[in-house]
């Protein structure tokens, strides 16, 4: 029997400075639900915010790898900060995460640069889908 000090270290975990999200909605529950899949997949959530502007001042202190944003939001909404978000950092992943998944608003989130859309009701699977994607894509 091998003695505990011989045996090898399991790799370490990758830091979670390179797993950063910000999630941006409105709504305090849709916030934390969506924090927890986050987390639940290794994401460390370095900011919820209620609003666009809130999400954008974010964004540029924190530079996280990956924000969700609702699409209807108080002041500027999700769509126009996903716009200014992948104008000003492209290489940032932005999932549109929303109450509104008709067609409409889909064409809206891609034309804004949005790289995925993800109705709310279908969170959970939807986000391992759309993280699974983008960390291939990288």
């Amino acid at each position: 029997m091998a003695d505990l000090d011989e045996l090898e270290a399991p790799a370490p975990a990758p830091p979670a400075a390179e797993m950063t999200a910000i999630v941006a909605d409105d709504h305090e529950a849709a916030r934390g639900r969506i924090r927890e899949i986050l987390e639940e997949m290794g994401f460390k959530v370095v900011a919820e915010v209620a609003n666009g502007e809130l999400l954008l001042d974010a964004v540029e202190r924190l530079q996280p790898r990956l924000v969700t944003v609702d699409i209807r939001m108080p002041g500027l909404n999700g769509l126009a900060a996903t716009q200014r978000i992948k104008s000003q950092y492209p290489q940032m992943a932005v999932f549109v995460v929303t109450n509104y998944p008709n067609e409409h608003y889909r064409r809206a989130a891609e034309d804004a640069g949005a790289d995925a859309f993800i109705p709310k009701p279908d969170a959970y699977e939807g986000l391992q889908g759309a993280v699974a994607a983008w960390k291939q894509s990288l």
